[in-house]
């Protein structure tokens, strides 16, 4: 099966439309599957008593929150050309509502083929119950949240089946020593859900093994300098970093291939080479029966198999065998 991957811009781009386009056009060259945005409207999100914790604060400069928020922002019109962007370079167009007027805005006026719901806001009623009234598919983020808050949410939600839960953890970046990767094999045993992940470690070692583990989703955040001013960058991978990842997950994909057990013409070659056949230890003439110290296993595997004995000891040869030749079929009655 083939891993749906998804890279999160966020607010990557800084508020810059032409910024973000470029970001989309480079990002579908290496083969993402979905490119995903952020919107908010800064006010509805914020109240006079947020504050940003220290991640935000090591690498934004701006004063508050919402100071942040709407330095990041684009409009709700430029969401609508980047949505177009997304269709032109034939990448889905992914984002996260984080208030309910955003999130109308993005049910009412683009079709997305998935709701994505944030570690932040996995306890968001409002949210999740909107959510839950509309058929469509739901990536939910689950950093921060216990077991309960988890099997809470996905109960506001409803309809299990349409619901990918990713494990994650909400720390920008996140060492591995914090990422515990068979949390989300726990998370698919306990609620019988889909499984993904939201990659917040460096490099793509967590993202691969996620995928080997059963991830049917990755989603892992991208920039386009990881020096730039801003609340995510430093935690994010470079797009030339999500190519190399992208080329990686594809492979895992072929390595991972299906339960069924398939054998290459190579193989099969290699299988008459490296198997052994029932061999004869002396030469032996045409009417005398075979008897057990007359034969022995030698390479190559494209006669009778060891497993087949008892169906040639006492068999009568038809034809004459040298000493060291592989018995087969038709020397036998």
């Amino acid at each position: 099966m083939k891993t749906y991957i998804i890279a999160e811009i966020g607010p990557n781009h800084n508020g810059n439309l032409n910024r973000a386009i470029s970001m989309v056009e480079e990002l579908a060259k290496v083969g993402v599957d979905a490119v995903k945005f952020q919107l908010a409207i800064p006010e509805n999100l914020y109240s006079k008593d947020s504050f940003k914790p220290s991640y935000q604060k090591e690498n934004d400069k701006t004063v508050s929150p919402l100071e942040m928020s709407k330095k990041n922002q684009l409009s709700f019109s430029d969401h609508l050309k980047l949505a177009e962007i997304c269709k032109n370079n034939k990448v889905d167009y992914l984002c996260t509502g984080f208030d309910m007027d955003s999130l109308k805005f993005l049910d009412d006026n683009i079709e997305m083929s998935y709701f994505k719901i944030p570690s932040g806001e996995i306890l968001s009623v409002d949210l999740l119950e909107y959510i839950g009234k509309r058929n469509k598919k739901v990536l939910l983020s689950t950093g921060m949240a216990s077991y309960q808050e988890i099997e809470t949410a996905i109960n506001i939600i409803g309809k299990k089946d349409r619901i990918t839960v990713f494990h994650c953890v909400s720390n920008y970046p996140a060492p591995p020593s914090d990422v515990n990767l068979k949390v989300m094999l726990e998370i698919k045993a306990r609620f019988g859900v889909s499984v993904g992940f939201s990659d917040h470690t460096l490099g793509n070692d967590a993202a691969i093994a996620a995928v080997a583990l059963g991830a049917e989703v990755i989603e892992k955040h991208v920039t386009y300098d990881k020096d730039a001013e801003g609340p995510d960058h430093k935690a994010s991978a470079t797009i030339p970093e999500f190519a190399s990842l992208v080329r990686s997950i594809r492979n895992v994909d072929l390595l991972l291939g299906s339960s069924e057990k398939i054998f290459s013409d190579k193989e099969l070659e290699i299988k008459k080479a490296a198997r052994k056949s029932i061999v004869t230890t002396r030469q032996i003439l045409a009417g005398e029966k075979i008897k057990r110290e007359d034969i022995c296993f030698k390479r190559p595997g494209f006669g009778f198999s060891p497993l087949q004995i008892d169906e040639i000891i006492g068999k009568t040869l038809t034809k004459n065998i040298e000493s060291d030749r592989v018995i087969m079929k038709d020397y036998i009655s």
